[in-house]
């Protein structure tokens, strides 16, 4: 955001208005087709109202997509910091939170338009890049370090969007499971 939101009612509501009338027109739609003046019309606010808060639709989704990163950022804060949390448990957390939220993730994961730094964010908080990289085999160059990372940050994702997506029965503590054993640094 460009300027103070907090302890404006007014702004925040009319965001929550915008965000929501993105992401129930993105369930019928991807949001390249999404126009500002529909979006104005769901969220029942004027253009110029869109206009002060936003340039464009990808704008809002930006946003929302920072805010779901940042509630999971905030959830594993909460975390009783005299016990040790464990790389196994921030992913369980990560799963159940992705779960609860099922429909807006998939909104995110099936457009085509997908932030290119989404998924980094995702793998940023449940697994460290320097954690995957400082496992890597030491032979491997930096750029082959790169692509050991970027291989973790693709299989989680896709392995998340899979579950998601698909018709498992499969519990988030199923899939941190089959995390940590498709990927042995978690173990710990």
């Amino acid at each position: 955001m460009t300027y103070k939101t907090k302890g404006n009612r007014r702004v925040l509501v009319t965001k929550k208005l915008i965000s929501e009338a993105l992401l129930k027109l993105l369930e019928t739609k991807s949001i390249e087709k999404v126009t500002i003046t529909e979006l104005c019309e769901t969220a029942h606010v004027n253009r110029s109202t869109f206009y002060h808060h936003y340039t464009s639709q990808y704008d809002v989704l930006t946003e929302i997509e920072d805010e779901k990163v940042e509630d999971i950022r905030a959830m594993l804060d909460k975390v009783d910091p005299k016990r040790s949390f464990t790389i196994r448990e921030q992913v369980e957390a990560v799963c159940e939170y992705l779960k609860e939220n099922k429909s807006a993730f998939l909104l995110f994961m099936n457009s085509k338009y997908i932030l290119k730094d989404f998924s980094e964010k995702l793998f940023d908080i449940t697994l460290n890049k320097d954690l995957a990289t400082e496992h890597a085999p030491k032979e491997l160059s930096d750029e082959q370090k790169k692509l050991w990372e970027n291989f973790y940050q693709g299989g989680l994702y896709y392995l998340t969007y899979s579950w998601l997506s698909g018709n498992f029965s499969a519990s988030p503590s199923d899939v941190t499971d089959l995390i940590c054993e498709l990927i042995p640094i978690m173990k710990r």
